[in-house]
């Protein structure tokens, strides 16, 4: 495989990691039935947080695998064993990388920028600090849909009372006009009364959908959690990356440079999706392949960009799709 034909086309698939609420219960199963070795890899992120990850995976239970401090990890090693599965069976290598909040973890594990045993104990400690942030209620997400950004700006400006008491961001901007706010709970209120109301004119969305998640993620009431966090990205042993990441914080491709305040920031500023895959495609990628359970960002990526082949792994099927596509492009 190593012939000069195949590097054009390796040279434009990007790789991009879910993040949380991708799981469900069951998502290691064909992994560790079709490919043993990915045994191991389960076992390591097992020892690294002393829980076992692939039982927590395989059997759930689902109240238990849906805990932040338990997703985080078994999102990113699940994602990881086929990023794996792709290297060792199909010889692939990314052009580039990207992930949505904690795949973007998943994502610099899979360049080489840290080992595993560090990428599941710090995302393990993300999702602790993420899950204790705000007490119960306090918080609050919901997805607006069928708003353009700047009229989900403007919303969330009209709904926020106080910057401190009552204030709702945009805190994901997933694909166009599909875009995530987060804050305090009655400011998140108000936006869905606002969004909801017929005579609202420009700022009444199609459709206001509250989230089942425990904490207002990438909102400024995430900043304690987001300083507390930087003490554990600095012990970490970073080392230098295979490929290039699209991070979710600017949408800049980057090989090289500290991480630490792009991961840091990352906590409490919004997720920029759209303008990440834009940036990948802007840079050259004409396919992506999504690692891991359930196929959220495929479905995100189909509505940002146009022309490119979308590939997800969570199936025997799909792996033979993507290989397909391999040996199609480089023949």
């Amino acid at each position: 495989m190593g012939s000069h034909t195949d590097t054009t086309v390796k040279h434009t698939i990007s790789v991009v990691f879910p993040g949380q609420a991708s799981q469900y219960v069951g998502m290691s199963k064909v992994l560790v039935e079709e490919f043993p070795w990915t045994h191991q890899i389960y076992e390591e992120a097992s020892d690294a947080i002393k829980e076992n990850v692939l039982k927590l995976c395989s059997e759930g239970p689902e109240e238990s695998l849906q805990l932040t401090k338990n997703q985080q990890p078994s999102i990113l090693t699940t994602s990881y064993a086929w990023f794996q599965v792709l290297k060792k069976t199909l010889d692939f290598f990314p052009f580039a990388g990207g992930g949505h909040s904690l795949g973007e973890y998943s994502a610099l594990l899979a360049s080489g920028a840290l080992t595993l045993t560090e990428a599941v104990k710090l995302v393990r400690t993300r999702g602790e600090l993420m899950q204790n942030a705000v007490p119960q209620g306090k918080g609050k997400m919901a997805a607006v849909l069928g708003l353009s950004d700047d009229k989900v700006i403007a919303l969330c400006q009209k709904a926020t009372q106080n910057n401190n008491s009552s204030l709702v961001v945009p805190a994901n901007f997933n694909a166009p006009s599909q875009v995530v706010i987060a804050g305090h709970a009655e400011a998140v209120d108000r936006a869905q009364t606002i969004a909801n109301d017929p005579n609202s004119g420009e700022l009444k969305a199609r459709k206001f959908v509250p989230l089942n998640v425990s904490a207002p993620f990438h909102s400024p009431l995430m900043k304690p959690v987001a300083q507390n966090f930087t003490s554990h990205l600095q012990s970490v042993k970073w080392q230098s990356r295979q490929f290039p990441i699209v991070h979710n914080v600017d949408a800049q491709i980057r090989k090289e440079g500290d991480l630490i305040p792009l991961l840091t920031q990352q906590l409490d500023h919004p997720v920029l999706w759209t303008s990440c895959v834009s940036a990948l495609v802007n840079n050259g990628t004409t396919a992506f392949v999504e690692m891991g359970p359930n196929k959220v960002l495929t479905g995100l990526i189909k509505r940002i960009a146009d022309n490119v082949k979308l590939f997800s792994m969570d199936s025997i099927e799909d792996l033979k799709k993507f290989e397909t596509y391999l040996k199609e492009s480089q023949s």
